[in-house]
């Protein structure tokens, strides 16, 4: 199976500039905002790193971390007032998922990198059976590169990487002596030593054949190698068809087979939902990633500001050469700086008196240019002062307020209904596994081991 391992490397691979942007964003949301490269005399070093040694601090006012809490903050009251509705079954589904914080997270996930994704899985997990939600990291999904269908259609070849240590790998894969032994091979007796096993679902079209049983009145489908070697089989009726069907592969960092099968699930589909915004020829790109240049402008002129304010003169005292004798100059310095300080100098005809200089303002009106960014990052962030709760006035009226809060949300609408149709793909396979769980409809594979570590 070494060719499904080079196939994953190489779906992984094709997002390798979305995972770039990712960290990027995720830099400039959590205050890592002078993390970018640059190339100073022939060597590559951060812009913090270049502003440190050019004596000067790298200043910051995190002002996309504050959009972000404020997006999430309107999406939880939404989302409250959506789970209000549901219904018993995905009110209980949701509570031991404790889906309300779940889905605010997966929020701040979508929009700092502009992916999501969700994995629904149905076994044992903290001592109890069910079924379960887990988030994934972008950083480790994958798809194939020929995916472009926003709605999921085309994907054929999905999956992830498990960094695994002993224990989460005896609880899927061990389930008798050798398989134990196996794995202690493989870990030693460690339980911080991690390898990495690669989870494949691939869409396949596999020639198989339906056969009728006489004895029990039953049809079987049976793969097409195993009905030629079966000469038994070749008496009774059968047919021929190419069955369209997911199958799941674990992989371990050699290739070898862990695991593998059809699709247990009632919706005969892989366990992921996610979404990827806003995927226009196949391109991802983030909420945050839009207001990154309106960070870096509003971080540059705090530095700017702080670099002329500590270059301008503040309270320098010009002293005439000779009024004061040479061993009391550091006495008439501490005297200048104290309160009710008091000197005493010898005035010389002809010599001007002492004088305290102070730069003046710079030149160009920083204040100013901060206003007209913070304007620019309002208007393409779409998160206005009406949005962050901010009265524009005293005397305005609850129902103009409103008004105000609705227009603020049309630019965020987009975005927040493309995460809507994400929950709702999610509730979708939800209820496909609660009412095969019901039915007690889940295949005997599902039994052997989790399909999440």
């Amino acid at each position: 199976m070494k060719h499904l391992l080079s196939e994953a490397d190489r779906c992984w691979r094709s997002l390798h500039y979305f995972r770039k942007e990712r960290e990027r964003s995720k830099n400039y949301t959590f205050g890592r905002q002078w993390n970018d490269m640059i190339y100073v005399d022939g060597r590559q070093i951060s812009e913090e790193e270049f502003i440190l040694s050019e004596g000067h601090l790298p200043l910051k006012n995190n002002l996309i971390r504050r959009i972000v809490r404020n997006i999430i903050g309107v999406f939880r009251r939404q989302l409250a007032e959506k789970m209000e509705k549901w219904d018993d079954d995905m009110k209980r589904l949701a509570a031991a998922n404790n889906l309300y914080e779940l889905y605010a997270r997966s929020l701040e996930e979508f929009l700092i990198s502009g992916m999501v994704v969700h994995k629904k899985w149905v076994g044992r997990r903290n001592g109890q059976n069910g079924i379960w939600t887990e988030m994934i990291s972008p950083a480790s999904f994958f798809f194939n590169p020929s995916a472009s269908d926003s709605l999921g259609a085309d994907f054929s070849f999905v999956g992830q990487y498990h960094e695994v240590d002993l224990n989460d790998f005896c609880d899927a894969f061990v389930s008798n002596p050798e398989q134990f032994a196996r794995a202690v091979e493989i870990f030693g007796m460690s339980n911080t030593r991690t390898i990495k096993i690669t989870e494949i679902w691939q869409r396949e079209r596999r020639p198989r054949r339906l056969v009728h049983i006489p004895d029990s009145a039953a049809v079987r489908c049976i793969e097409e190698h195993e009905w030629r070697q079966r000469k038994d089989l070749h008496k009774l009726k059968s047919r021929w068809f190419l069955h369209d069907v997911w199958r799941f592969y674990f992989l371990s960092p050699d290739g070898s087979v862990l695991a593998e099968g059809d699709s247990p699930y009632p919706h005969r589909s892989h366990p992921y939902v996610f979404k990827a915004y806003p995927f226009l020829d196949r391109e991802i790109h983030s909420f945050v990633s839009d207001t990154i240049d309106q960070q870096r402008y509003t971080n540059r002129l705090i530095t700017m500001y702080d670099w002329i304010m500590r270059a301008s003169a503040k309270g320098v005292l010009l002293l005439p050469e000779g009024c004061v004798a040479p061993d009391q100059i550091q006495n008439v310095a501490n005297e200048w700086g104290r309160f009710n300080g008091v000197i005493v100098y010898r005035p010389r005809p002809g010599n001007p008196e002492p004088k305290q200089i102070n730069g003046g303002s710079p030149h160009m009106d920083i204040s100013e240019l901060l206003s007209i960014q913070l304007k620019m990052l309002e208007d393409v962030s779409g998160v206005n002062s009406a949005l962050r709760g901010n009265l524009s006035s005293n005397s305005i009226s609850g129902s103009l307020y409103n008004q105000q809060t609705q227009n603020a949300m049309t630019s965020l609408s987009d975005i927040l209904d493309s995460f809507a149709s994400f929950i709702s793909a999610a509730s979708e396979k939800d209820r496909w596994l609660m009412t095969a769980l019901a039915k007690k409809n889940l295949s005997n594979s599902q039994n052997n081991y989790n399909f999440a570590f």
